[in-house]
């Protein structure tokens, strides 16, 4: 039997009422994640122009066009916006990085090498004020920032250190240190990064002519 007041009584209708209760949930929900993404943009933009420490909880309140009280009911302070920025980029680039796969039927390595470079590239590329922030700002801020960056290239030192191993047992690659050439690797890296991202809008032809010749020069060298 049926009871009042269950949904099903009325044909498994809901009633207007919470229907118009869900509405304006979902609608404030929506309206202060937009609100929680124009101060991630606003900061994100002063912060490659300006720098953390010359811009104020002021100018990303100007920037984003809010008020102070919209401003903290996301974050409680200028250096939470800035570890949020960098959390979610770094984030962002090491969903990139895939471990090289061996298993029958695979791409060949050097494919899957130029695939997770490329990926990389495209998140440096598609976001390039987070780029400029993370060579340019996050290291030297603080200990805590410091240590968060520090982290990071760990890791990606890891995963090449730990390709170069794997080639070098699948005979692809010459006998060498890991570890030095890994740091050799990610410093020219990022060096490439610097001009060719940072400093210059290239467009996406250049990046993948920059792809193809940081990969050539790592395993051709320069000599003939």
């Amino acid at each position: 039997m049926k009871e009042a007041g269950d949904p099903a009584a009325s044909g498994g209708q809901v009633p207007s009422s919470v229907e118009h209760v869900d509405g304006r949930v979902s609608r404030a929900q929506r309206l202060r994640a937009q609100r929680r993404q124009q101060v991630r943009q606003a900061a994100r933009r002063l912060f490659a122009q300006r720098g953390y420490h010359d811009t104020s909880i002021q100018d990303i309140l100007q920037e984003a066009g809010i008020a102070r009280g919209t401003f903290y009911l996301h974050f409680d302070s200028k250096r939470a916006v800035f570890d949020d920025l960098v959390d979610d980029f770094l984030d962002r680039i090491r969903s990139m990085v895939r471990r090289v796969d061996t298993s029958p039927g695979a791409p060949p390595p050097l494919v899957q090498i130029e695939q997770n470079l490329s990926r990389v590239m495209d998140v440096l590329s598609s976001d390039r004020d987070m780029t400029r922030i993370l060579l340019h700002l996050a290291q030297g801020l603080d200990k805590d920032c410091d240590a968060k960056v520090a982290d990071f290239y760990d890791r990606v030192l890891l995963l090449l250190g730990g390709a170069l191993e794997q080639g070098q047992r699948m005979g692809l690659l010459r006998p060498c240190d890991s570890r030095v050439v890994a740091q050799a690797a990610l410093g020219s890296l990022k060096e490439v990064v610097l001009h060719w991202i940072v400093r210059r809008d290239s467009a996406r032809e250049e990046v993948e002519h920059v792809i193809r010749e940081i990969l050539r020069f790592a395993l051709e060298g320069l000599f003939r």
